[in-house]
């Protein structure tokens, strides 16, 4: 169950930060980038262990790689802008930081 929790949270805080990092530049990308550090750190301190934090980085990570690749309308919704690559860059660094850090 704990699994789960964790890759629902995981899920969640990426589809949030997907649609987050674009709104009102740079205060929507900073907002996401805090918000999903946030929420990784979270999880590890509520059930003490890195295992969890793993999971709902990884979630997060499938995330973000499908919203950065071509949808059947050949939509994206993280483009290869400024605020685009740095939530895959910086997201991704946050998140193996907080992911690392002792639970």
């Amino acid at each position: 169950m704990k699994m789960i929790y964790s890759a629902a949270l995981g899920l969640l805080t990426g589809i949030a930060a997907v649609l987050l990092h674009v709104f009102y530049p740079p205060f929507g990308l900073v907002i996401a980038l805090l918000g999903s550090a946030a929420t990784i750190w979270s999880i590890g301190r509520h059930f003490g262990s890195r295992t969890y934090k793993l999971i709902a980085s990884i979630t997060w990570g499938l995330i973000l790689w499908r919203a950065s690749s071509f949808g059947v309308g050949n939509e994206l919704l993280v483009q290869g802008n400024s605020e685009g690559s740095a939530l895959v860059f910086l997201g991704l660094v946050a998140l193996f930081i907080v992911t690392a850090l002792p639970a």
